[in-house]
Formats: C-alpha cells, structure tokens, sequence
C-alpha cells in the first residue's frame, strides 16, 4: 500500500507540471508575444497595422447613402401644378416630376425641365425649378447663367444682375454672363456698364456678335459703340496705322504648257 501511495503521488505530481502547457482549443497559447485581444476589446487596444489595407475593419460601420434633396412643400405645390397642366401630361415632362418628387432628379435635370418650362411660356413657373437646380448645385456656374435669364425674362432686373455676377464670379471667362449682365444693365439705364460689360463679352467671343448664335443683338443699339471701342483698344488708339516691312510673298506664277513644235 506504501509503494502504491507513492507511485500515485508521483504521477500526480507529473500531471500537475504539464497542464499548463497542454494548449485547448479555449485558450490562447503561452508565448512571448502578446496573447490576441478578445472579441470584446475596445478598438484602441487594436494596432493600426494589424489591420490589412485590402480588407475593412469588422467594426467600421457601413456608409450611409445621401438622403434624396426633396422639394419644399412650396415646390412640391408647383409639381402638382405643372402635373395638371397640359405639359404635365407628354411622358417626359411625367418622369421629369416623378424624378423630382422622390428627390432623385440631379441638377442638370432640374434644370433642363426649368428651360423646357420657360421656353414653353412658363418663366414664372420655371423660376422655382432653377431655384430647385441652385439648391442642388450652388457652385454651378450655367446654373445661376440661366437663374438670371430666367429673373430677366420675367422683369425681376435687380434679381437677374445679381445671379449674373454670381456666374461671372465662379466663371469670370463666360462670355455670354457678361453679354446678360450688360443687358440688364442697358434694361436699367446703366449705359456706361452695359457698354463695358458688352465689350468684354465680344472680346471673350467675337461671335456673339453674330445674331446666328446670339439674337440679342438684333435689338442691340449699343452694339456699333462696342465694336468702335474694340477696334480702338485693339487697334486704333495709336491714331495712326502701322506699317509692316516684311511684304506677303508674290503668288507663283503658272507654269506655261509645253510646246506641240519640235
């Protein structure tokens, strides 16, 4: 009994020295570097590393899309409107509305349905749309162009000067924000700006002084005074002319055809 008490002792003294070196599946092993954090570890404890580039972290949170611009009610009001009204019957103007009464329709498409609208005899009603396309895309320079056309149209000249300068200010080389806002300015009286503002649009783009791509200059009585004051800028305030020394190379002359004699 003495010999079995102590063989028994013996083999529990040996189990005790290797348990803990046994690894199980529910702990982690004793090595020298840092054991892994638990599931429940707040993220700081995580470095920044140990996380790969091409994989996203179990913890970041899904993006959230943008939720749809909706229309005001004042706007939604309007939709409603144009809906009953005979435009609002064709199949483009229909998905046009239901684009933006979802809040799904982009600036652009805002705001071609506000030019379809004027140009169809509506600018008051197309005024609110624009406002709508502003609202989508305020840094849009063509944007606050056609807000000013639209402003002008309707007589709203103070209004339309000033959405003029704003697509001036955000594209100081458009040269038709300068033609309109001249033309406010002649509608205003203001002779000397309107003269001035005409002129650097011509000088942007001589053709918008060709009535095939800008009407506006059929009624245009300061046109001639603009022109003057281009060519004197450009070429005319010397008071003289210039005379050149290299001369224009004289044409070739043709070749004379070969004879029929021996």
């Amino acid at each position: 009994m003495r010999h079995r008490s102590l063989l028994a002792a013996t083999v529990a003294l040996a189990a005790c020295v290797l348990i803990p070196t046994v690894a199980t599946a529910d702990e982690p092993q004793p090595t020298p570097a840092p054991a892994p954090a638990p599931a429940t570890a707040p993220e700081a404890t995580t470095p920044a590393a140990a996380v790969p580039a091409d994989k996203p972290s179990e913890t970041a949170a899904a993006p959230v899309p943008p939720a749809p611009a909706l229309p005001d009610a004042s706007l939604q009001k309007t939709i409603e409107l144009v809906r009953r009204s005979p435009i609002g019957k064709e199949s483009n103007a229909v998905a046009y509305l239901d684009l933006m009464s979802a809040g799904k329709g982009s600036a652009a498409q805002v705001n071609d349905f506000a030019a379809y609208i004027a140009k169809r005899g509506m600018p008051k009603v197309a005024l609110s749309f624009q406002q709508y396309a502003l609202e989508l895309d305020p840094a849009n320079p063509t944007l606050w162009q056609n807000l000013g056309t639209i402003q002008r149209t309707t007589g709203a000249l103070g209004p339309a000067a000033t959405a003029f300068k704003k697509a001036i200010e955000l594209d100081p080389i458009s040269a038709l924000s300068h033609y309109n806002l001249g033309a406010v300015y002649d509608a205003q009286g203001n002779y000397d700006d309107a003269i001035e503002e005409y002129r650097r649009a011509l000088v942007l783009d001589p053709e918008l002084a060709d009535p095939r791509k800008n009407p506006q200059v059929v009624n245009n009585e300061n046109l001639l005074a603009v022109k003057l004051e281009i060519y004197r800028d450009q070429a005319g305030s010397l008071g003289l002319p210039l005379l050149q020394i290299q001369k224009p190379p004289a044409p070739a002359k043709p070749a004379k055809p070969a004879s029929d004699k021996p």
